[in-house]
This record gives C-alpha cells, sequence and structure tokens, in this order.
C-alpha cells in the first residue's frame, strides 16, 4: 500500500486549498512547533480508519472542524498494488457526517465500494487484508511521543498486530469464533454465559426438587397435625360451652342481685323522702300558726313611731333643763362668792381711817359694774354649757358675749376710779374705792337673787312640763309613780322600756320575714310530695317480682368467682379461635403443597434432563479450551520467530544510532527492553538510562519491530513508514548514526519514509520537502536525488 495525495480543509489545523501529492522516498515534513506537521498524519489515519492519534482515537466533531468553521472534508489517494483508491469523509457539525470510498479505474471512472462511515472502515481493513487502525499505528507510526505503544499494549492486542502481519488472520478468525462460544458458554464479568445460565436453572430445578420431596413428607405430618388439632377444637368447644352456660348464669345472678339492691336502696330512700315531706308539711301547718303570732305580736307595738317622736321632744326639754340646772348652779355659786367677797371689803372698811369724801354717783349716773360682771359670768357659764351639750355655734356666740362684758366691766371699775377728787390720798382712794365697789357689789348681789329666783321658776317650769309630757305615753305610764319628781329619771325608764320594745319588735320582724320565706318555699311541697310517693310505689313494684335464678349445685356466687369465670371462658374463646386458625392454616398449607406436587410432578425428569445438557455444555467448554490452546500454541510458536528477528534488527539499528556504545538487546515475552551495559557488564532495564537513550532504545525497538514484520507481511502491507520527530532528544553524532539507517535499512523495506521534524539542516536528507506554517503549506520541494532540488511552489 502506498500513499498517493491528500486533501484536507478545516481538519484540525490543515487548510489545504489543492491536493498534496507524496512521492516514493524520504518525505520531510518540517516547520515550526504547531505549525501542523504532525496533523498530516492524523489527516490520514483519520481518511482510512476515521480514527487518529490525537487527541483522541474516536474524536467527536468539535475535536475534528477547525475553530470558526461548520465543516471540514479529507480526501486521500492511495495504491494498492495496481489498483488507485480514494477515500473521502466529510464532517458537520450540524447535521450527519458522509463517507465515500471509490475505486479509480484506469479509464478515468469510479466505482463506489462504501457509502457510510463504517463500511468504508470495514472496506479499507478488507483491502488492506485486515490489517487495522491498531496494526498500523503499531508497526507504521512511530512517533517520539509514542515510543512505548508496543510495549503498553495488551498481551492480546500485541499477538494480533503480529498475527496479521503473518498471514495468521485465519487463527484470528478462529481464535476470535471460539473465544465466541467459549464466551457464550462460560460468560464475562458483565455477561453470564450459557452454562452459567444452565446451572443456575439447575440450581432451580434442583431447589425445586427439594422442595418437592419436601412437600410430600409436610403432607403426612400436616395431616396428623390437622387430625390432632381438631380433637383439641372439639375439646376446648365443650369446656368454653361448659363455661359460658355457668359465666351467663353467674352474670344474670349478678345483675339481678345489682338491681335488687339498688331497688331496695331506693325504696328506703324514697321512704325516708316521703317521711321528710309529711314531716315538712307538718311543720308548715306550725310556721303559719306562729306567724300569725308573730303578727298579732307585732301589733302590740305599733305605738313605737308616734313615742319615738314624743321621746325626741322629751328629750329637747331635758337638756333644757339640764341647761337651767346648770345655770341656777352657777348663780348660787355667784351669789355665794359675792357674798363672801362683800364680807372681806366690809371688814376692809371697818379697819381702815374714815376721810370725808364726796358722794359718789348714784346708780342712775352709772351703770353698776356687777351687772357686767354677772353677765359676763351667765354668758361664760352658757358657753361652757353649749361646748359640752355639742353646739359649736351657740358656744361661739355666748362666748363672744361673755367676752364684751367682761371689757365693760373692766371700763367701768376705771371710770369709777377716776371721778374721785385728785387731792385725795393714795389711802383715801382706796377706802373710796372699796366703798364704791361694796355698794355696787351689794347692788349686784339683789339683781343675782332675782336672777337666781327667776332660774328657780323656770326649773320648776321645764321640769313640770317634761313630766307632763312623760306622762302622756299610755303605754309607759305605769312606770312613773307618784314618787318619781325627776323628769330626768323618768326619761331614762321610759326610753329604756322603749328601747326593749323596739328590740323586741325587729325580733319580731325577723321571725315574720323567715316564716314567710319558709312558707313560700313550702308552695310546692305537696306536689313533691306526691312525686316521692308515686317513686316509692314504683320502686316497690319492680322489686317485687325480682327472683334470683337458682345456682348449680356447689356453686355460691362471688365476685371473685364471676371473674374467674370470665377470664377462663375468654382463655377458652382464644383458644378456640387459635386451634381454629392452626387447622385452617394447615388445611390452606396442605392445598398449596399439593398444587406445588401437582405443578411440579415432572421436576424430577427435568432435574436429570438439565443434569445432562449442563454436562455437555461443560464437555463443549472443555473442548473448546483445548481447541483455543491449542490454536494459542501454534500460533504462538509462529509468532516467538518475531521476537528475534526483532532482537537481531535492535542489535543492528541500536550500535548506529548510540555511536556503537550499546549493542547487545535482550527481549522479554512482554517486550520489556533490557540492553547490556559495558560499564557494568551486564544487561539492565532501558529505565536505569537517561532520557534521550531510553527513547534511541525505544525508537530501535519500533524500527526493528517494523522491519521483522515486513519480510512475513503479504503484498498488501504498508509500504510507508511515519517517523514523528525521531531526532529530538538525539545529540548530532546519534542523529547521523539514525540518518544513516533510513537511508538504508528503512529505505530498503519502505518505499515511502515521512520524517516528522522540527530540526534543521535536513533537506540533503529528504527527497522532498514540504514546508509547513499554521496548517497550510508553505512550498513543496522535490529532488529526484538528495542535493539536486526542485521547487515546486503550492499555494497557501
Amino acid at each position: 500500500m502506498k500513499l498517493l495525495s491528500l486533501y484536507a480543509n478545516n481538519f484540525k489545523k490543515l487548510k489545504l486549498k489543492q491536493p498534496l501529492l507524496f512521492t516514493e522516498g524520504i518525505i520531510l515534513i518540517t516547520g515550526l512547533n504547531e505549525s501542523g506537521k504532525s496533523t498530516i498524519l492524523d489527516a490520514i489515519l483519520y481518511a482510512l480508519f476515521g480514527r487518529m492519534i490525537r487527541p483522541s482515537q474516536k474524536p467527536g466533531n468539535d475535536e475534528i472542524i477547525s475553530y470558526g468553521a461548520s465543516d471540514c472534508t479529507v480526501k486521500l489517494e492511495f495504491a494498492i498494488g495496481p489498483n488507485k483508491y480514494r477515500v473521502t469523509r466529510e464532517v458537520h457539525k450540524t447535521r450527519p457526517g458522509r463517507a465515500l470510498l471509490q475505486e479509480l479505474r484506469p479509464d478515468s471512472t469510479t466505482r463506489n465500494l462504501a457509502t457510510s462511515f463504517s463500511e468504508t472502515t470495514d472496506e479499507v481493513e478488507r483491502l488492506l487484508g485486515g490489517i487495522t487502525y491498531n496494526e498500523i499505528v503499531a508497526s507504521s507510526v512511530v512517533a517520539q511521543k509514542d515510543l512505548e505503544r508496543l510495549i503498553k499494549q495488551r498481551l492480546d492486542d500485541r499477538r494480533k498486530v503480529i498475527n496479521v502481519f503473518l498471514n495468521l488472520e485465519s487463527f484470528n478468525k478462529v481464535q476470535d469464533e471460539l473465544e465466541s462460544d467459549h464466551n457464550s458458554i462460560e460468560g464475562t464479568t458483565r455477561n453470564p454465559g450459557r452454562l452459567t445460565m444452565e446451572q443456575r436453572e439447575l440450581e432451580r430445578l434442583q431447589d425445586q426438587l427439594k422442595q418437592y420431596k419436601e412437600g410430600q413428607a409436610q403432607l403426612t405430618s400436616l395431616e396428623e397435625k390437622v387430625k390432632g388439632s381438631k380433637a383439641e377444637l372439639t375439646q376446648c368447644e365443650t369446656q368454653f360451652h361448659e363455661r359460658d352456660a355457668l359465666f351467663k348464669i353467674l352474670t344474670e345472678y349478678d345483675e339481678i342481685s345489682h338491681r335488687k339492691s339498688s331497688l331496695e336502696i331506693e325504696v328506703v330512700d324514697k321512704s325516708r323522702l316521703v317521711d321528710n315531706l309529711n314531716g315538712q308539711l307538718a311543720q308548715l301547718q306550725s310556721n303559719r300558726k306562729e306567724l300569725e303570732h308573730a303578727r298579732e305580736k307585732a301589733r302590740e307595738y305599733r305605738e313605737l313611731p308616734s313615742i319615738g317622736a314624743e321621746l325626741e321632744k322629751m328629750s329637747a326639754l331635758i337638756d333644757k333643763a339640764k341647761g337651767v340646772r346648770l345655770s341656777l348652779e352657777q348663780a348660787k355659786g355667784n351669789i355665794s362668792s359675792q357674798e363672801a367677797s362683800i364680807a372681806d371689803k366690809q371688814r376692809e372698811l371697818e379697819t381702815a381711817p374714815v376721810f370725808p369724801v364726796s358722794p359718789p354717783k348714784t346708780k342712775n349716773d352709772l351703770p353698776s359694774h356687777w351687772t357686767y360682771l354677772i353677765l359676763t359670768a351667765a354668758f361664760g357659764a352658757g358657753s361652757l354649757l353649749s361646748f359640752l351639750l355639742g353646739q359649736v355655734w351657740v358656744t361661739v356666740g355666748l362666748g363672744s358675749l361673755a367676752v364684751v362684758f367682761l371689757l365693760l366691766h373692766a371700763r367701768q371699775i376705771a371710770s369709777i376710779s377716776q371721778s374721785q377728787p385728785a387731792t385725795l390720798t393714795k389711802e383715801e382712794q382706796d377706802r373710796l374705792t372699796n366703798l364704791q365697789l361694796v355698794r355696787v357689789m351689794e347692788d349686784d348681789m339683789v339683781k343675782l337673787k332675782r336672777e337666781l329666783l327667776e332660774a328657780q321658776e323656770e326649773q320648776s317650769r321645764v321640769s313640770n312640763q317634761a313630766l307632763t309630757l312623760l306622762g302622756s305615753i299610755p303605754k309607759y305610764s305605769n312606770l312613773l309613780s307618784t314618787e318619781v319628781v325627776d323628769p330626768e329619771t323618768g326619761f331614762d325608764l321610759i326610753n329604756s322600756a322603749y328601747q326593749k320594745d323596739l328590740q323586741n319588735l325587729s325580733a319580731i320582724e325577723n321571725k315574720i320575714g323567715m316564716l314567710e320565706t319558709l312558707l313560700k318555699n313550702g308552695t310546692g311541697l305537696k306536689d313533691r310530695l306526691e312525686t316521692a310517693q308515686q317513686e316509692l310505689t314504683k320502686a316497690k313494684d319492680k322489686l317485687g317480682p325480682l327472683r334470683l335464678p337458682p345456682l348449680p349445685n356447689g356453686v355460691m356466687f362471688s365476685e371473685d368467682l364471676l371473674e374467674e369465670t370470665e377470664t377462663s371462658r375468654d382463655d377458652l374463646r382464644g383458644m378456640v379461635s387459635r386451634v381454629k386458625a392452626q387447622i385452617e392454616e394447615a388445611i390452606a398449607r396442605q392445598r398449596e403443597i399439593k398444587k406445588f406436587i401437582e405443578e411440579n410432578k415432572d421436576v424430577e425428569e427435568k432435574t436429570i434432563m438439565q443434569e445432562k445438557n449442563v454436562a455437555l455444555l461443560r464437555k463443549e467448554l472443555d473442548v473448546l479450551k483445548y481447541a483455543l490452546k491449542g490454536i494459542e500454541q501454534t500460533s504462538e510458536s509462529l509468532r516467538n520467530r518475531v521476537k528475534p528477528q526483532v532482537e537481531r534488527y535492535m542489535g543492528l539499528i541500536l550500535p548506529v544510532i548510540t555511536s556503537g556504545r550499546y549493542k547487545a538487546v535482550q527481549l522479554d515475552d512482554d517486550y520489556t527492553v533490557r540492553v547490556f551495559d559495558p560499564d557494568a557488564g551486564e544487561f539492565k532495564p532501558k529505565e536505569v538510562f537517561s532520557g534521550g537513550t531510553e527513547d534511541q532504545m525505544l525508537l530501535a525497538m519500533r524500527l526493528a519491530f517494523a522491519l521483522a514484520l515486513m519480510p512475513q507481511a503479504k503484498g498488501r502491507n504498508p509500504e510507508f513508514l511515519f517517523l514523528d520527530e525521531p531526532l529530538g532528544s538525539s545529540d548530532k553524532v546519534r542523529r547521523d548514526g539514525i540518518l544513516a539507517l533510513m537511508h538504508k535499512e528503512l529505505s530498503q523495506n519502505f518505499k515511502q519514509i515521512f520524517l516528522v521534524s522540527h530540526v534543521g539542516d535536513l533537506e540533503a536528507e529528504a527527497n522532498s520537502i514540504i514546508q509547513m506554517d499554521n496548517g497550510t503549506v508553505l512550498e513543496v520541494i522535490e529532488k529526484k536525488q538528495p542535493g539536486a532540488p526542485l521547487e515546486v511552489e503550492v499555494a497557501a
């Protein structure tokens, strides 16, 4: 298979305006980083298989179409022997993509071989003799960033790659078919196989067979259990009926006993109520008589209000009599005092010398000073009496008059003193004054005696008036005897009797009110008595026919016996219900078991047949395992021829690209690389060497693997090799070794070698040079032989 041309528009970074032609020899694809060099490899792989190396093997539309574009197109023309083909893939963001594989005939016509994505990929793989994307990438693509792909592949994937290139496709197909049959029988971790399903079915049938045999045994056990339960049920029902009958008799006895006791209590209560009501009625009659007597008694005191008014008048007269008496006593006192004063003055005059004096003024000339003195004393006494009797305003008036007359008395004395002649000596003036004072005092004495007589007459008159008023009260006239002449004593006797009569009248009125209330409350007493008598008759009527039921022999009623009988009856009822439920459950279980036995009567035969099916599947699985093992051993013996070839080619390539430092190589079955270290004198894993040296070892292994497979491959094997940045981690000496290897061994085995590199000064090593910049081709330089270039410009 040889690549002829590539057209890619809006594929990732590629924006080729016209097809890019590929010649034979070394094709150098160069440019700065991210210029789109490696994208050419992705475009070729996507055109053939719909997959690419970066960013993912099965990319989405957003990873394929350039940023800002809505669709992309990739076209690749390739040749297999004399035949040419064109594969086209179109991807759109808003509608389904399209794929087309065409055969390009010599007469310029085309023939469609596939018209969908999956059909195109399958047909390309068929044209390549079964070589898929994985085989191409493992054998014909060597990328600096993907040198460990062969080592990291699963063992089965690496074996299939080798089988394809060793013409062992039939082994792969047979192995796939056998593995498919093996998986269908044995199953996988996700999908159970036929053997698992049949084994589960066998286990299910074995469980059913076990249940079938257990059911047969259970039927016999259940029949015996039902028989025993029925006998127990008969016994329990008999005991329950006996206990229930006794409970009903005891319950009836208890109810009648309680009713009888209740009615007896009711008869007693109603009888007491009737007696009480009869007593109340009798008392009511007595209360009526007592009320009449109380009212008659109250009428005897009907004169008390008028008597009270008379007593109030009498109280005023008594107060007046008291005032007169006080005035009389005060007048007597004043007379006695005046008489004593006159006697004292007369004794003084008798002992004093006699001087001639002018005659004093007569009584008509000056008012008597005794008059002022008596008036002052009278008004002072009246003020004091008014104060004692609680008459405030009278007290104030009389007191004011007493003060006025006292002042006049003092002025009169001063006037008498000033009327004496100025020629008298002091002793003469004192004697004259005393004589005048004696005369005035004698005049006042006469006047005081006259007033005393008037007061005595007033006292007699008031006393007679008070006694006459007391005698005008007929109710209490008997209290006044002929010996009672003091009105105050008579008033006190009558007032005391009057107050007692008031108390008696109040008590009689309270009693009348109470009796009237009792009589008012007793108005419905006859109706209550009649109702109580009717209820008493009904209770006696109900009590009369009540008879206690007869109890069984030996049974004496008690509350404990009734409670015990009820508990025992309930226990027996629960036992009957439980036994019935057990019988019903056992019968239902019998029906279920019989139904199960009937439905599974052939389970034993099915189990035997299923055991045979499982045994046959196991035998078939063993045969498949042996067949797979045989095919694997045969293909493994053929594949084992490849590993020595890979070691041999690595032994030739590694010294060239490492300047002869490393020569001997060992490969394990999993293609782990071990290189002989001349300094250590032993083989060591590649991981112990420097990063650049490790990359060169991996590069040598990948190239050796490709070279080892080529002689074994068919005529349709890929005749191109992609080397993506193989020189990046090498110095100039080792870089020259890699270039020398590319010109010799690699060029002898591959017609087209695509060298992708950003390292400069490689133009002389290539037959064609493709310069890239930002996804476009700047120019294509073609040379027939290295050293004589021929430039061909390509529109950017």
